[in-house]
């Protein structure tokens, strides 16, 4: 499967993982606090792939997010195009098979996506406490998303490594 393909392919996987996180995804909440599953999956693309690739999965995995929530159009995409800024530095810098490198990058990546969505929602005009939004929120929804890549890890570790896809 070339690159062009491969990325054809992820548009639908995208917007359906974009339903999922907007209907099923509540229904997993803990005390509130949801997983990001499009974080996830750029922070899973930015250690598999590097970060070139990542900025288009994030652009088009929030662009979907975005058509199916309430917030700014493109705020999402923006904050996920950070997170894979970010998160792809660790690829191919780093042993990806050493156990922290995906726990520091998903936590890396969940409080960058959190952090910019959050400043694009203030320059819009919402107002979130600062800090009660990271105690009640961020936080619980790093730690998921840590469980979550800490399942993810054994599975990751058996793909082979990847040239980056641009």
């Amino acid at each position: 499967m070339n690159r062009a393909s491969l990325y054809f392919l992820m548009i639908p996987i995208l917007g359906f993982v974009a339903i999922l996180h907007s209907v099923l995804i509540p229904r997993l909440a803990i005390a509130h606090v949801r997983p990001d599953v499009m974080v996830v999956i750029v922070v899973v693309w930015a250690l598999l792939f590097g970060g070139s690739g990542a900025l288009l999965i994030g652009f088009v995995g929030g662009l979907w997010m975005d058509v199916l929530s309430g917030g700014p159009m493109g705020g999402s995409s923006l904050a996920l195009m950070g997170v894979a800024l970010v998160t792809g530095v660790s690829y191919n810098r780093f042993f990806r098979s050493n156990l922290l490198v995906p726990i520091v990058t998903i936590a890396v990546g969940t409080l960058t996506y959190s952090y910019l969505y959050l400043a694009i929602l203030a320059l819009v005009g919402h107002r979130l406490p600062f800090l009660e939004t990271t105690q009640r929120l961020i936080l619980p929804g790093l730690l998921y998303n840590a469980a979550i890549m800490l399942l993810l890890t054994p599975l990751l570790n058996r793909l082979p490594e990847q040239q980056e896809i641009s």
